[in-house]
C-alpha cells in the first residue's frame, strides 16, 4: 500500500516537471544547454583525466598498498576494516560518486557487512580536489586561497562525520573482515578508460537535469519560500543576503549552488564556510547519483541525509576555525 502511494506522489511530480517544461520549453532548454556547457567546459576538463589516472593507480594496486597501512588507524577510528582505507582515497582522490560507487560494490562482492557499508558512507562521500580547488576556486572564484580552505574543511569535516557514527549499526562481536583490493584487471588502459567515460556521462546527464530542474523552480517560484526564510535568517545576523540563492540552488545542484555565489559577496570568510557547506551536503544531484549505488544494501534515505547534513555542518565549523587560525 505504501509502495503504491510512492508511486502516485512520484508519477503526479513527474508529470508536474513534464508540463512545467512545455510550458517554458526554450528557456528550460537553455538551461540544459547550460548545465551541459559547465560539465563540459569546467567539469570534464577537471575531473577526466583525474578519473583516469586514479582508475589506473586503482588497478595497478598502489591505492592498495595506502590502504594497508591505513587499516589500524580506520579500525579504530570509524570501527570499519581496512578497505574503507581504500575507498576514502578513492573518495578523495576521485569525489563524487566514487565513495558510494566502491561501497556498494564490496558490500555487493561480500568484503563488507551492511553495517560497515553505512558506516563507510559517512566519511567517503565527498568531493574532490580538482573541483573544489580547480573548478570552484581557479575557475569560479578565481582564488587558489578559497579552494584549499574549503579542500581542507570538507575532508576534515568528513573524518569527523565518520568518527561520530563509529558505533552506528556495530557490534563489538563482529569481526571486521581484513579483505584486500582485488588484484589487477586485465587490459587497465581499455579499462580505465570506459570507466572514466560512463562516469562522466553519468554525472554530465545529472548536472543538466538539475539546472534544468532549478530553472523551472525558479520561474515558477517554487523555492521563493526557501529563499525568503533564508534571507530572514541571513539578515538576523547581518550576512549578505544574496548568498540565499546560491544556498537554495546548492541544496539541489552544487555546481549551480557555487556558481550563484560568486559575486554575491565579496568577503572570503562567507564565501569559504557557505562552499564548504553546499559541497559537503551534495544536493539532490549527488544523492542521486550515490543513492543509485547504495541502493545495494538497503541504506535508508533518511540516514543518507541525516550524514551529509552533519557533514555539512561539521565542514562549516572547520572551516570557520581555519579562517580564524590562517
Amino acid at each position: 500500500m505504501k509502495a503504491n502511494k510512492m508511486k502516485i506522489i512520484l508519477s503526479i511530480v513527474l508529470l508536474t516537471g513534464i508540463f512545467l517544461f512545455v510550458l517554458s520549453p526554450e528557456e528550460n532548454i537553455k538551461a540544459c544547454l547550460k548545465g551541459l556547457i559547465v560539465w563540459a567546459t569546467a567539469l570534464v576538463p577537471a575531473l577526466l583525466p583525474f578519473f583516469f589516472f586514479t582508475k589506473l593507480l586503482s588497478q595497478l594496486g598502489v591505492v592498495t598498498a595506502i590502504s594497508q597501512y591505513l587499516a589500524k588507524w580506520t579500525s579504530k577510528l570509524f570501527h570499519t576494516s581496512g578497505i574503507s582505507a581504500y575507498i576514502y582515497c578513492m573518495s578523495i582522490l576521485s569525489g563524487y560518486p566514487m565513495g558510494a560507487k566502491l561501497t556498494a560494490d564490496y558490500y555487493t562482492m561480500e568484503l563488507i557487512d551492511r553495517g560497515q557499508a553505512h558506516r563507510i558512507t559517512t566519511f567517503t562521500s565527498t568531493s574532490g580536489p580538482l573541483f573544489i580547488i580547480g573548478t570552484v576556486g581557479i575557475g569560479m572564484f578565481q582564488d587558489i586561497k578559497i579552494g584549499i580552505i574549503v579542500l581542507l574543511s570538507h575532508f576534515i569535516g568528513a573524518i569527523c562525520n565518520g568518527i561520530i557514527y563509529r558505533n552506528y549499526m556495530y557490534s563489538p562481536q563482529t569481526t571486521l573482515t581484513q579483505s584486500t583490493v582485488p588484484q589487477t584487471e586485465k587490459n587497465v588502459l581499455e579499462e580505465s578508460m570506459l570507466s572514466t567515460i560512463q562516469s562522466m556521462l553519468v554525472i554530465g546527464g545529472y548536472v543538466a537535469l538539475f539546472f534544468t530542474i532549478i530553472t523551472m523552480l525558479n520561474n515558477y517560484h517554487i523555492l521563493t519560500p526557501i529563499q525568503l526564510f533564508l534571507k530572514t535568517l541571513l539578515d538576523l545576523f547581518h550576512l549578505p543576503t544574496g548568498i540565499a540563492y546560491g544556498i537554495s540552488n546548492g541544496m539541489i545542484e552544487i555546481t549551480r549552488g557555487c556558481l550563484d555565489l560568486v559575486g554575491t559577496t565579496r568577503n572570503t570568510a562567507i564565501a569559504c564556510i557557505t562552499l564548504s557547506g553546499i559541497i559537503s551536503f551534495g544536493g539532490l544531484s549527488v544523492a542521486c547519483q550515490a543513492l543509485t549505488f547504495l541502493r545495494k544494501f538497503r541504506i535508508k534515505v533518511s540516514f543518507f541525509f541525516l550524514q551529509k547534513t552533519t557533514h555539512a555542518i561539521f565542514s562549516m565549523c572547520v572551516c570557520a576555525i581555519l579562517l580564524f587560525l590562517l
